[in-house]
This record gives structure tokens, C-alpha cells and sequence, in this order.
């Protein structure tokens, strides 16, 4: 399991090993919304958004 935090350190979302988001969905998309710097919390790296908020949707709306 792996942290996204911001600027503060303050987390954001955690994501898998494999980086499929397990919590903090709608955390992470505000922070981008807002063009927030995020990172991974264990090495430090920026994280890049765009295979969060680019592609198919698996979810279904009605």
C-alpha cells in the first residue's frame, strides 16, 4: 500500500503497489481540480495524475 500526499505531507489518497486507488477518490480528483503539487510518500516522487482521470470509466451511471 502506497500514500499520495501533498505539498504539507498531509495524505491524500493510498493506492495499491500496482497504483489502482483504494481510498481517497474524491480527495485526490479536488486536489488536482485545484492543481495541487501530490506525491508518492515513500520515495517522494511527483505522481502523475493522468492514468487516474484519463481512459474508460469502469463504473456505470444511470
Amino acid at each position: 500500500m502506497r500514500n499520495i500526499v501533498d505539498e504539507a505531507g498531509e495524505i491524500i489518497a493510498k493506492a495499491s503497489d500496482d497504483h489502482t486507488l483504494v481510498g481517497g477518490h474524491h480527495r485526490l480528483a479536488v486536489a488536482a481540480s485545484l492543481g495541487q503539487k501530490l506525491f508518492w510518500k515513500d520515495t517522494g516522487e511527483p505522481v502523475n495524475l493522468d492514468p487516474y482521470f484519463k481512459g474508460s470509466s469502469h463504473r456505470h451511471t444511470a
